[in-house]
């Protein structure tokens, strides 16, 4: 990436079938529940639309038992749950789409390289060159038991286990070269032997003998993302990564971010320019700022009240349900570091939030407010992205988290703020690339 006024947008697709947001007015109106295609498609057509540049799906295969011990209440209100592999849906977007890209996730702690590193060359190859995967370390208990592990792998094992794991992966993306294919019909040669190379990995947790049975794919590996924010995180991220999520809350603890992150890319020997930044930030347009706030109690009186701390406690693999009457947020610090999970987002939260905050009001604005937000007319969002990017270093965009409804949030987004950020250069109004790493630079 290199620094530039304009933003890259993204929305996250994650859970749009969850989360509360299946009941709402304006989801899944005219389509039949988590069926079909169709749906997905539309999206990103809609995307498509906007010039956006990315649609995410995050994953992963536990089902939430945290939050007063067993699974009743996340597949009672839909909290998380059901969690289908989302990767059949990437030709069909595709198509529908000719220019989005798309960003599956996978992880490093029970998969194996070599089938990663196969699974996305083919998936560039169908998208022409538009696929991006987010590499994660799996921070959740019952994920793990569902992989045959009694125990979750230790915090710092699973990202020794990703650094080996990812550098796997590029050398097989790299054992075929660019010029191996030759497909002379005269002669008979279909590849040049010379440049099809063996990686005969042996590490501490993987053995690869290589080569990578497949034709480099048009982007030759896909579009690396990355968004632990822990110290072994943002090493992988600074290693390998071309891009970064991040749940950053406020302007300063952006900056913050920023700036240790160009840090560790330097130590690296890479350019701070080499990985831009995505703000995982909550979208709502409305008329009037009265208009936002009335959309935002409409959604909270629809969700159960204890819906904030069934999430807290799904990611974070720590019982909310055990909360006292009074009990501090800061109350829980210890718990949720204990349990080798995604402790560096919770710091977020408690850097960000009022301490005297009870463990029940924070669950209650949990779901509104745990990402950045812009909420109000098309010119206000807009005058904060514009804020917030610049303040941040002009390097990278935005990722739109789940909004209110799943998908009127995406279209609102494209037919009125995105327009508002193109009279102003700050969102492109036309892609100049064929692959997403072309787009994304």
């Amino acid at each position: 990436m290199s620094q530039s006024p304009t933003m890259h947008l993204a929305a996250d697709l994650s859970f749009l079938h969850t989360d509360y947001l299946w009941r709402l007015p304006g989801s899944w109106v005219g389509y039949d529940y988590y069926s079909t295609s169709e749906f997905y498609e539309e999206i990103a057509r809609i995307a498509q639309r906007g010039c956006m540049d990315m649609l995410f799906f995050g994953d992963t295969g536990g089902t939430p038992e945290d939050f007063g011990g067993s699974h009743e209440a996340p597949v009672r209100y839909g909290a998380k749950w059901p969690r289908h592999d989302m990767a059949p849906m990437i030709p069909l977007m595709a198509k529908a789409a000719p220019n989005v890209g798309f960003a599956i996730t996978m992880s490093t702690t029970y998969h194996h390289p070599f089938y990663v590193a196969r699974f996305f060359n083919a998936l560039d190859h169908v998208t022409r060159g538009r696929i991006a995967w987010n590499v994660v370390t799996s921070a959740y208990k019952n994920e793990a038991a569902n992989y045959g592990f009694d125990e979750m792998m230790d915090h710092d094992t699973r990202y020794l286990r990703a650094e080996e794991f990812v550098e796997v992966a590029f050398k097989l993306w790299n054992s075929v070269e660019p010029g191996a294919f030759i497909g002379d019909r005269e002669t008979g040669i279909f590849a040049d032997p010379s440049k099809v190379h063996r990686i005969d990995h042996r590490g501490t947790y993987f053995n690869v003998r290589g080569p990578l049975p497949a034709l480099p794919s048009p982007q030759h590996r896909p579009v690396i993302i990355q968004a632990g924010l822990s110290g072994p995180g943002m090493d992988l991220a600074a290693r390998y990564s071309d891009l970064q999520f991040s749940t950053r809350r406020t302007v300063p603890s952006m900056q913050q971010h920023r700036g240790a992150l160009d840090q560790k890319l330097q130590a690296f020997g890479r350019d701070p320019r080499d990985v831009g930044i995505l703000w995982s930030i909550r979208i709502q347009v409305a008329d009037s700022d009265a208009d936002a706030q009335e959309k935002e109690r409409r959604y909270l009186e629809a969700i159960p009240p204890q819906a904030g701390l069934v999430e807290l406690s799904a990611q974070y693999n720590v019982d909310f349900s055990k909360a006292r009457p009074g009990m501090k947020l800061a109350d829980f610090a210890d718990e949720v570091r204990n349990q080798k999970g995604n402790y560096g987002s919770f710091d977020e939260l408690l850097k960000t939030t009022d301490p005297s905050q009870t463990v029940d009001e924070f669950g209650r604005r949990f779901l509104v407010d745990r990402i950045l937000v812009a909420a109000g007319t098309p010119k206000k969002i807009a005058d904060k992205l514009e804020e917030m990017h610049a303040a941040s270093g002009s390097n990278g965009g935005f990722i739109l988290g789940r909004g209110y409804s799943a998908m009127d949030n995406i279209r609102e987004f494209v037919e009125h703020v995105v327009p508002e950020l193109q009279r102003r250069g700050l969102a492109k109004k036309a892609y100049t690339g064929q692959t997403l790493r072309e787009n994304l630079n």
